[in-house]
This record gives structure tokens, C-alpha cells and sequence, in this order.
């Protein structure tokens, strides 16, 4: 009896088809046994249904097998030879093949030329619940999703707006298309371009952009876009205030202006409009919003409780802090907050700074020293679970009613 198939390979399978001459046969023993650890199972059965190839030209996956072409994943995991990839990246993590140290799986690339990384941060004896860590050169950081490979294809796929990727990287399903190394080449000796399709799409995109009025984003990448007749007054209003923020001169540092972007989100989301600090406090402008319709609204507690900390590089809590969110106008029918896709709802909260991160905003100068905190803040509501219950969003088990944002700061 064959083994099941990884759930979320499967679910990428409905949201970019494999085309023909996709899948690799690989000695996995062989591999594994030359590697000294076991591999992920979605990553066995990614390459067997899809491959060595790349995702929209942009996503390089690599090749566990030096002679199953393509890039080799051993020739970009970091090791004790790395001296220049440590150089750029300033890296705090253990060197292969020492425990925690990090196993590339894929490349950001662009006209051939590799911008980013994707690795396994591979800690425990589990490597089904490896982390994926994603490393870009113009944000130079690194970044922890608690997420496989696999399950962050499908993220990434479905623009949940939770990755460090923008629509330019990969368009998302279903735009999207896989294309072997051998079928590639093949195209390319046929004087055929294989990515002849992206074309059309920056096209429809560059588009869309000169029809935005206001895009709001995350720092990971997930925004909602509001067309010229839909900006709803209260964001508006908002949006403004914000901007006229960003732009003063008595804030100690840590300004924190609205980001373009164009993409949609998975519902709901909490998302970053803007963070500084001033006098010894970090305020935050933020927004919950659902980018797509609902079977019913989204119905928030009053008041709402909110939680405010920072974080290390690799996650680490430094401080924490919580707020109420009293808004002042609930619906009279349900006595709670409404959100729906037409009206997210936008509020502001202001928590003592901790001392550590009014040090890092006197340093804000220094952008090697900020880029090593982060804001990261999260709403617990039973509104949101049974949101995401009766919308069939899926969310990690146990985080099913809480909302999460982050924004680096520096970055």
C-alpha cells in the first residue's frame, strides 16, 4: 500500500497543475544517508509530483541529487566554507550540518541572478515540523514562518498576505505555473520562451497600479487594495493622518509610513498601517480587514484586548505589553464590531516603549541595529474563530481565533 500523499502537495496540486514531464525519481535512502538526516515528507513528495524546476521563473526549487539537475541543495546550505555568504547576511545560526543550522531548499532568482534564499531551519528530530526561513538581499534579514515547505508554497500561492514575497516574485494561483529544468531547456532550444505568460501578467498588474487610490500592507507582504471609488472615509481619513505622521520631525525615530502594494488577503487579517515612537511611547495604527467577502461580518468583541511585544531576530520575545481597544461605535443590532470586506476596521493604540527598543529608536540611524527588532502584535477573539469556521479558512491548530502582525523595524 503506497503512502499517502503530503495534504498540503496536494492541495498545490489544485493550485498549479503539474504540466508534462514534471516529477523526479530519487534515491531518497541514498540522499539521506549521504546527508546524515531524514528529509521532509512534503519535499519527497513535492519532487516526485513536480520536480527540480521553477515557479514563475522567480522560485528555484533545488535539487536534492547533484545528478538530478538543476541547482544542487547542498551547494547553497551554509557550511564552514560559506565566509561570503556570512559576510552578507550577518548570520546567527549554526552552520551545517550542526543542529539548527540551516538546509536550502530554494532560490529567489531574477534574469538568473539569485536575490534571496529559502531554507529549513532544521531543529528537532522531526523534519516534518522544520520551519521554513526566507532570506532576501534587499531586506537582509531572516525570516521564521512556522510553516513546510509545502504548506508555504500554498500560502504563497494563495497571497495570504503572511509571506515575505510580493506578487512580483510569484503571482499566485491561478497564474501561476511550475516548469521543469528539462522541459525548460527543451523550450529554450526550440527558441521557445517557457515564461512567454509572465509578460501578460506584469502587464495586467502595472495596470491594476495605476488604478490604486490606497494600498494598505503588511510588512509580510499582504495588502488590500482600495479602488478610487471605494476608499471608505474612516481609512481615508486615516491614511492621511499617517502620512502627515511620517512626515514629522519631533518623533525620536521608527517612523513607519503606509507601504504600496497590490494583492489580496485571506480573511481576516491584521495589518500594520503605520508604528512610532515619541516621548517614550510606540504608537500603532493598524487595521483588521477582510479583503474578501464573508458569509456573515466579522463581530469583535468591545472592548477588544490587544497585545504588543517586540522581538529578537530569531523570534525571542525582549518585551511585551497590553492594551484595550475600545471602539466607540459597535453595531446597536450585535452590540460588537462589524468588519466586512467594504468596511475594515481601522484603530489606533499607544503602549510604553520598552527601554530596549528606545535605545534601537535613538540607534534608528543605524540600520543594521533595527533591522534586529521586531514589532510583533496579536488579537485573541472568539469573533475571529468563528469567522474562520463558518468561511472555511483554515488556520494552525490552537491559533484559530488569533490574529497576528509584524513590522521589522529598519526595514
Amino acid at each position: 500500500m503506497e503512502d499517502a500523499m503530503h495534504p498540503a502537495v496536494e492541495t498545490l496540486r489544485s493550485l498549479m497543475p503539474p504540466r508534462d514531464a514534471c516529477g523526479d525519481i530519487v534515491d531518497w535512502r541514498s540522499i539521506e544517508e549521504g546527508l546524515g538526516v531524514a528529509l521532509p515528507s512534503d519535499f519527497r513528495d513535492f519532487i516526485a509530483v513536480y520536480g527540480v524546476g521553477s515557479i514563475d521563473d522567480q522560485l528555484e526549487i533545488a535539487s536534492p541529487d547533484e545528478g538530478v539537475g538543476g541547482v544542487a541543495m547542498l551547494a547553497m546550505t551554509p557550511c564552514a566554507s560559506s565566509v561570503r555568504w556570512l559576510e552578507e547576511t550577518g548570520s546567527g545560526y549554526p552552520l551545517w550540518p550542526e543542529s539548527g543550522s540551516l538546509i536550502c531548499w530554494g532560490r529567489l532568482k531574477s534574469y538568473g541572478e539569485a536575490y534571496g534564499f529559502l531554507y529549513w531551519r532544521s531543529v528537532g528530530s522531526e523534519p516534518d515540523r522544520w520551519p521554513v526561513v526566507v532570506w532576501k538581499r534587499d531586506r537582509r534579514e531572516f525570516v521564521e514562518y512556522p510553516h513546510g515547505m509545502a504548506e508555504f508554497l500554498v500560502r504563497l500561492l494563495r497571497e495570504s498576505g503572511s509571506l515575505p514575497l510580493d506578487r512580483r516574485d510569484v503571482f499566485g494561483a491561478p497564474h501561476s505555473r511550475f516548469i521543469h529544468w528539462r522541459e525548460e531547456s527543451r523550450l529554450n532550444s526550440e527558441n521557445i520562451d517557457p515564461w512567454q505568460y509572465l509578460e501578460d501578467l506584469h502587464d495586467e498588474l502595472d495596470d491594476l497600479e495605476n488604478d490604486v487610490a490606497v494600498d494598505i500592507t503588511s510588512p509580510g507582504g499582504g495588502s488590500v487594495t482600495y479602488r478610487r471609488d471605494e476608499v471608505p472615509v474612516e481609512l481615508a481619513a486615516q491614511v492621511a493622518q499617517l502620512r502627515e505622521l511620517a512626515t514629522g520631525a519631533d518623533c525620536d525615530g521608527l517612523v513607519a509610513p503606509v507601504q504600496p502594494e497590490v494583492s489580496a488577503v485571506e480573511a481576516p487579517q491584521l495589518v500594520f498601517l503605520g508604528i512610532h515612537l515619541r516621548d517614550g511611547i510606540l504608537s500603532i495604527n493598524a487595521s483588521i480587514t477582510l479583503g474578501v467577502p464573508g458569509p456573515a461580518p466579522l463581530l469583535l468583541s468591545v472592548p477588544l484586548r490587544l497585545s504588543v511585544r517586540t522581538s529578537g531576530p530569531h523570534g525571542e520575545a525582549t518585551s511585551s505589553e497590553e492594551s484595550l481597544i475600545v471602539h466607540a461605535g459597535p453595531s446597536p443590532a450585535s452590540g460588537r464590531i462589524e468588519v466586512t470586506k467594504d468596511r475594515p476596521f481601522t484603530f489606533s493604540v499607544s503602549v510604553p516603549a520598552p527601554e530596549s527598543l528606545r535605545e534601537y529608536g535613538r540607534q534608528s540611524s543605524d540600520r543594521e541595529a533595527t533591522a534586529e527588532r521586531f514589532v510583533v502584535m496579536s488579537i485573541t477573539d472568539e469573533g475571529v474563530g468563528f469567522f474562520r469556521a463558518a468561511a472555511g479558512v483554515a488556520a494552525p491548530p490552537g491559533s484559530e481565533s488569533t490574529l497576528v502582525a509584524s513590522w521589522p523595524l529598519g526595514a
